[in-house]
């Protein structure tokens, strides 16, 4: 059958359809009524009225997280004893008290709680808020200190990094202790995207009408709210309140998109019909002609875009163009294909020399190890301990001749670090103590296997020595980045500092130089192997806490890039 160009086709029917429309729209204009006015007033109102509950709703769930957080005064005025003890056993209380508290109230980016006296912060904060703001927040809250037990007046916006922040919080001697809520929370908890007029933007004040925060692009924080009328003349404004007139919301529409149609006119009604019945001819056609293969092409797209390269466009239709897009596709996916395996197949070999190079460089560096302390035990006549550390090894070693680019449950991880670190109880004997603290429902979470050993293998060769003490706590929690789920695992050790060249190796992705005793490798291999495993960089962090000791962070992602298996499935 012969093909049919549809441009002729279509051009005939939408001229014929607008005009149409044009006697319909001069015939329209002679109806319009109020109604339109008062449908967008009601509208607006309700809205606001909805926004308003949902804000002094939110805001009076904080206010009571507050005062249930200035409750605790014994932990509070421990926070300023001198007793060191007593003050890191009040640390870690309350911030398992400020961690219930964000997990009890989403709509809070962060509780913190800042000792003036001693320079420290206690945080639990959700995504929304950086590392960077951190020390912003806390120099914030530092300077609004007074020594005193009184409150603020309510709640305060301020600004600090690239964000706006609603603030309120309490002094109690040294400590202040605080909400926080940030813009891009306000944002999600006022839900924008559900307002329901076109070209209607949310405004939150202050007193004095100066902007907060905003669902409108042209505004600038600090604005006052008056002049956007004075540019745009156009727009209504709608204001309510909040928190007794502390704060005000406003709502602005641009009044000419509404309107209604008048029921009295007979004949804008037989138009309308008459339009309406050619208009579905219209879609008729197209749908036939244009928006099936469209469709069809949609599919494939998503098909190909989800890994199937064997989907191929394979619609009916009349019309030439359609047909001819049809084959100029198929032929894009099929060059996209082959240009796709051969990127792969380079970047796989690639991938498959480096990973035995890492492997060739962990191993070796373990195994020496364990030898030097199995003849250092030797030498001083410690058959039992021997006995027992080469059962221990021998576990180790039939865990560690798993290792690969794969992962493992956490508690199989946890399992093989206590083996390890059994294993240096009897070298070390009582220079050091490790507590892990895992959630029950991270048990099962994979990681990558061996990432623990390395570390703690790095801690035993250049921190822990006979002559000192040292504690270490790993902790395992959740950790969330818009929709990417993550496994946070921190290392925090007393004793140690990190050179200046690792943090900016692994921090900051600087170049590292290679010593001739090999130290740095270990972290080294442990960041390209995550970056080869979940294909993210930095998930690795480093740092030195003052006055002595470090923090490890790493982050593992819930979705897994690449393994040894798929590399064995795809060869």
């Amino acid at each position: 059958m012969k093909k049919r160009k549809i441009r002729r086709t279509m051009g005939v029917f939408f001229t014929t359809f607008l005009l149409l429309q044009i006697i319909l729209l001069f015939l329209y204009k002679a109806f319009i009524v109020d109604i339109a006015k008062k449908n967008e007033e009601n509208l607006v109102e309700n809205t606001l009225q909805i926004y308003h509950n949902t804000m002094e709703g939110v805001l009076e769930r904080l206010d009571d997280n507050l005062d249930l957080l200035l409750g605790y005064r014994l932990l509070l005025t421990q926070l300023n004893g001198e007793n060191n003890l007593e003050k890191v056993k009040a640390q870690y209380k309350m911030l398992q008290i400020l961690k219930e508290r964000c997990k009890d109230t989403k709509e809070a980016d962060a509780y913190a709680v800042v000792n003036c006296k001693d320079n420290s912060i206690l945080i639990q904060r959700n995504g929304n808020i950086t590392y960077d703001t951190i020390k912003d927040i806390k120099k914030y809250l530092q300077k609004r200190n007074t020594f005193d037990k009184t409150p603020t007046s309510g709640w305060t916006s301020t600004v600090m990094g690239a964000q706006v922040y609603l603030v309120k919080y309490y002094n109690y001697g040294a400590n202040t202790i605080a909400v926080l809520i940030s813009e891009k929370r306000l944002d999600s908890l006022l839900n924008y995207n559900d307002m329901s007029i076109k070209e209607a933007a949310f405004y939150l004040t202050d007193k004095k009408g100066e902007i907060l925060c905003a669902s409108g692009k042209d505004w600038a924080y600090g604005e006052e709210i008056e002049n956007l009328q004075k540019q745009d003349p156009s727009i209504s404004i709608y204001q309510g309140s909040v928190l007794e007139d502390a704060y005000q919301m406003y709502y602005s529409v641009k009044s000419s998109e509404y309107a209604a149609y008048s029921t009295s006119g007979i004949v804008i009604f037989g138009f309308l019909v008459l339009s309406l019945l050619f208009f579905g001819t219209i879609v008729w056609y197209m749908q036939k002609e244009i928006f099936r293969p469209i469709a069809d092409l949609f599919w494939v797209s998503r098909k190909i875009h989800s890994g199937d390269f064997r989907a191929r466009a394979e619609y009916n239709t009349n019309s030439y163009e359609m047909e001819e897009v049809k084959q100029a596709y198929n032929d894009m996916v099929q060059t996209i294909l082959e240009m796709r395996v051969q990127k792969y197949e380079q970047e796989l070999r690639m991938k498959d020399v480096q990973l035995k190079y890492i492997h060739m460089q962990l191993k070796p560096h373990y195994f020496l190890n364990a030898l030097s302390t199995i003849n250092s035990m030797v030498y001083q006549h410690e058959e039992e301990n021997v006995h027992t550390f080469i059962q221990a090894f021998s576990q180790n070693i039939r865990y560690m001749f798993r290792t690969g680019l794969h992962t493992v449950p956490l508690q199989d991880e946890i399992k093989n670090a206590e083996g390890y670190l059994e294993m240096q109880r009897l070298m070390y004997r009582d220079c050091f103590y490790v507590y892990m603290d895992v959630p029950e429902e991270l048990q099962q979470y994979p990681v990558p296997q061996m990432i623990l050993h390395t570390f703690l293998e790095n801690i035993f060769k250049h921190v822990i020595s006979i002559d000192s003490f040292t504690t270490v706590l790993i902790q395992a929690l959740w950790s969330f980045s818009g929709k990417e789920v993550y496994l946070k695992l921190e290392l925090y050790i007393s004793q140690g500092q990190f050179s200046q060249e690792i943090l900016d190796f692994v921090n900051k992705d600087m170049e590292i130089t290679e010593k001739k005793d090999g130290s740095g490798i270990g972290i080294k291999n442990v960041k390209e192997v995550l970056k080869m495993m979940y294909e993210q960089d930095h998930l690795l962090y480093l740092e030195n806490l003052e006055p002595e000791g470090t923090k490890i962070t790493i982050w593992i992602p819930k979705t897994l890039k690449c393994t040894d298996e798929e590399k064995d499935e795809e060869r």
